[in-house]
């Protein structure tokens, strides 16, 4: 997990081999656990989205059968978020939006404000869509959560779209 904030920092994906190790864990679960969840959330930014395809339905499929714990099934929203952000930074647009679509047609009962303003934003950058983007960095300014701040301006760096923001927030 380490290795993942690393990875993330830069949104490069893991070697093949890392790749493959996490893939074939993953392939071993039939019945998802928080740690599975976890370990997931931790390193979906390091795997090629395309392989988690097989996951990300798994997942749904289970939470949707309430067939998980309650402190798994409230794990389920942040994954498909950090999976979803994957998909938006590997420039992966079907898989975005089969996401969005999927996020659509789920009613996740963590649907809190930190995963509705991650999906907000995350909607913004996929559809360019400044104003999206813009609300959800004001809700987080507004409220001063700092760390979720940080990460939006890192991601809004990576973009080039950190002044634009600036400019229309005050």
């Amino acid at each position: 997990m380490a290795q993942s904030t690393l990875y993330h920092l830069d949104f490069k994906l893991a070697t093949v081999s890392v790749q493959t190790e996490l893939i074939d864990y993953f392939f071993c679960i039939d019945h998802w656990q928080y740690y599975d969840l976890c370990l997931l959330f931790f390193v979906a930014n390091m795997i090629n989205v395309e392989n988690m395809k097989p996951y990300i339905n798994d997942i749904i499929n289970q939470y949707l059968q309430q067939d998980m714990s309650d402190t798994t099934s409230h794990m389920v929203a942040p994954v498909i978020i950090a999976i979803l952000e994957a998909a938006i930074m590997q420039n992966k647009s079907a898989m975005t939006n089969k996401l969005l679509e999927k996020i659509d047609l789920v009613k996740f009962h963590d649907q809190d404000f930190e995963f509705q303003t991650y999906l907000l934003f995350w909607q913004g950058i996929s559809e360019k869509n400044m104003k999206k983007i813009h609300d959800a960095y004001h809700i987080t300014k507004c409220l001063h959560i700092t760390h979720t701040l940080n990460i939006f301006n890192h991601i809004l760096e990576y973009y080039h779209i950190k002044k634009m923001i600036y400019c229309n927030l005050d």
